[in-house]
């Protein structure tokens, strides 16, 4: 063990580079990218996008056909009429933050004593780093609105109960291509869950053909995912353990061959059904979860030193049409 009673450093070195090492190992990024399974899925799936700015995040989207695609014989006339096939969506930064905080007196009373600083700035920082990653988890999985709308625009508005209510991302309801797909009171997941997954995976499949056009990841409650396991448990079959005994359980639950997966921060009674090849989280490369770039900062009136852990980016979808939800699961 490290001996401080001699140690000459100065404090707030030590605290800065304590905070710096902390960042630079990654420790905090991970904390939050791999704390929530959906999270975890779109940067395993090169989803989450580092960028450097810009006054908004702006993706093009294709929202309709080539109206002038034709069969033609011979010389007859081609359709030279221009086709509006694109437009862009726009989505504001949205901007979170922990602080993290000594004060003097801790700084004092652990400079010259064998009690670790680095244990004491170490669990502030995990600490905030669970913190910020419980906010954005929670708000993946929102509308946008709470905080008075300074929350990350989640699966919530994406995918709207009501298609068509709400403008989103900049495109009006009015565009019917720009809708998700979604089944209202299901009910009952032990009858009606598989048939109205089904339904919903087939249109979220629809109008487009390839290996990116359905759906390849199912999110649900905790209780959902039980009644799902319950569905799947008499196809089960046993095979005599080497350790002895049966197991169970089922590891990994799969619908269509994709994962059905649970999370805490899901929706109540809602499913959703999703195509991540379409979402993306989006950072700013000056606050992806990092320290402020002014480091450990002395407050002016007050005997303390002070850092942030910042988030700036927004989650992102390109193909409303893609993604999916069934409500009212019991």
């Amino acid at each position: 063990m490290a001996d401080y009673t001699t140690d000459s450093r100065d404090i707030k070195s030590l605290l800065a580079s304590t905070v710096e090492n902390t960042l630079n190992s990654s420790v905090v990024q991970d904390a939050i990218f791999d704390a929530t399974p959906l999270l975890n899925r779109l940067k395993a799936g090169g989803q989450l996008k580092v960028v450097d700015g810009g006054e908004r995040l702006r993706i093009p989207v294709d929202y309709a056909k080539n109206s002038t695609a034709k069969y033609y014989n011979d010389l007859e006339a081609l359709d030279v009429n221009r086709s509006d096939t694109q437009t862009s969506a726009f989505y504001s930064w949205k901007q979170a933050s922990a602080s993290v905080v000594v004060s003097g007196r801790e700084m004092r009373v652990n400079k010259n004593s064998k009690t670790k600083l680095f244990d004491l700035l170490t669990a502030r920082m995990n600490n905030a780093a669970k913190s910020l990653s419980d906010l954005c988890a929670t708000g993946i999985f929102s509308d946008g609105t709470g905080s008075a709308s300074k929350q990350i625009t989640g699966l919530e508005a994406i995918i709207e109960t009501v298609p068509g209510t709400s403008s989103y991302a900049s495109i009006p309801t009015s565009n019917t291509a720009w809708r998700n797909q979604v089944a209202t009171s299901v009910g009952a997941a032990a009858v009606n869950l598989v048939p109205q997954l089904r339904t919903v995976t087939n249109n979220c499949s629809q109008g487009g053909e390839g290996a990116d056009s359905s759906p390849n990841l199912y999110v649900g409650t905790r209780s959902i995912h039980e009644s799902y396991e319950a569905l799947m448990f008499p196809m089960v079959r046993y095979e005599q353990n080497p350790s002895g005994g049966a197991d169970a359980g089922i590891n990994v639950l799969k619908f269509k061959g994709q994962d059905f997966i649970w999370t805490d921060y899901c929706t109540s009674g809602t499913v959703y059904v999703l195509n991540l090849n379409h979402l993306y989280m989006f950072v700013h490369g000056d606050a992806n979860f990092s320290k402020s770039s002014e480091g450990m900062q002395k407050p002016i009136n007050q005997d303390s030193m002070v850092t942030q852990i910042l988030f700036m980016g927004n989650m992102l979808c390109d193909n409303r049409r893609k993604q999916g939800k069934l409500v009212g699961v019991t």
